[in-house]
């Protein structure tokens, strides 16, 4: 009995993922979680670099981030939802919706095992049937976690350049 209850309890693999918006002046690094049997949700652990910081602590931060995302959380309340997203506006100065997704470019980096995937997005702006971010998965890039920062800080700066 304890055998089959093994065999069907086996949790998932765990998957962490994070968001990276690149503006001109700036990197935000956001940790995303995800809801158990359900979709993901931004966190409240997030991270400003310079635009023109390292690939060595662009890789730190990326790295970081993963880290602290969580897999099988429990569906948040209308309450903890709005004071994530008013963090996020704090944190980053940008207040609207319109401000997040000017000049920005978003790659969604996912940790499963032993890989890393960066898949870069098209920005489709705040109005209209493109609107928000569309995943490429066709550019996608995966490496083999290493433990070398500059590696996963410019494997993300190759994915950002597919971005559109």
């Amino acid at each position: 009995m304890n055998f089959l209850k093994n065999i069907f309890s086996r949790a998932n693999p765990i998957k962490q993922r994070i968001g990276i918006t690149k503006y001109p002046n700036k990197i935000i690094f956001e940790t995303i979680h995800q809801i158990k049997n359900s979709y993901s949700i931004r966190g409240a652990e997030i991270s400003l670099l310079d635009a023109d910081t390292s690939e060595l602590e662009i890789g730190k931060a990326i790295m970081k981030h993963l880290a602290l995302s969580k897999s099988g959380i429990k569906s948040p309340d209308d309450k903890a939802w709005k004071e994530t997203n008013e963090a996020y506006k704090r944190i980053t100065g940008l207040k609207t919706m319109k401000e997040q997704m000017k000049d920005s470019r978003y790659v969604s980096v996912d940790r499963e095992g032993n890989k890393i995937e960066f898949t870069p997005t098209i920005n489709g702006g705040t109005s209209g049937k493109a609107k928000g971010y569309d995943f490429l998965p066709d550019d996608s890039l995966t490496i083999d976690y290493v433990e070398d920062f500059e590696i996963i800080g410019s494997s993300f700066k190759l994915a950002l350049q597919k971005c559109k």
